[in-house]
């Protein structure tokens, strides 16, 4: 009698390898920071049996940080994409607090329903480190995965007519890294259920939504008149 002849492992495709090191990545990068995890172990945490396995997709860390932010700012731009569509139908495009809304309630959705404290964490250590050295986000180039996202800034500079670009980016960045830091802090508490039970997250967003907005639009600082 004839026995069937096991099936060969299927090895994952290419793609599939790619997601595995940028999953395995962005919860290091987010722990760790960036700049401190070595690509060799990056490469071990997504199972690699090649050490030169980021090198071999990716070419180097800044090349994986931008796979990062590609692969999931495509997944929040499609939610921003819905935001935009029904907030142009209802003429919402000029009011701030949607369009913050826009910005930031995908990556909270991603946070709450997709355990998605890592990437909160990595955009964070990004904005507080690599971009004020000139490190590019999707956002600075014309990135597919960004497209909602460049449009919702552009109608908030817009609104913010009044700053020049200097300072309309250094606000975005502030209110941004405003949102990460809250996020974390309150994602960082303990977790026994009296305690937990305190931090009501959709409150949190909407109060954070209009703490955001007076941030982002209160008028400049005159110091014309400073020693």
């Amino acid at each position: 009698m004839m026995t069937a002849e096991p099936q060969a492992k299927l090895r994952p495709s290419t793609e599939e390898t790619r997601i595995r090191i940028i999953e395995a990545a962005e919860r290091l990068f987010g722990e760790q920071g960036i700049e401190a995890v070595s690509l060799r172990t990056i490469s071990a945490t997504a199972r690699q049996r090649n050490n030169f396995s980021v090198q071999y997709h990716f070419g180097d860390r800044l090349g994986l940080l931008r796979a990062i932010f590609e692969y999931r700012e495509a997944e929040l731009d499609a939610i921003r994409e819905k935001l935009v569509t029904e907030g142009r139908k209802r003429g919402q495009l000029g009011d701030m607090r949607f369009l913050l809304r826009v910005c930031f309630y995908p990556e909270f959705r991603h946070f709450m329903q997709n355990n998605g404290l890592p990437y909160i964490r990595l955009h964070f250590q990004y904005l507080a480190n690599l971009r004020p050295r000139g490190v590019l986000h999707p956002i600075d180039y014309d990135s597919p995965s960004s497209t909602y996202l460049r449009e919702t800034i552009h109608c908030m500079r817009q609104k913010l007519h009044f700053l020049n670009e200097q300072q309309f980016a250094m606000r975005l960045e502030a209110v941004s890294s405003m949102f990460l830091g809250a996020i974390m802090q309150h994602a960082a508490r303990p977790q026994e259920p009296a305690l937990h039970a305190a931090v009501h997250y959709p409150s949190l967003f909407e109060t954070l939504l209009e703490m955001m907005a007076v941030a982002i639009t209160v008028p400049p600082w005159d110091f014309s008149g400073e020693d």
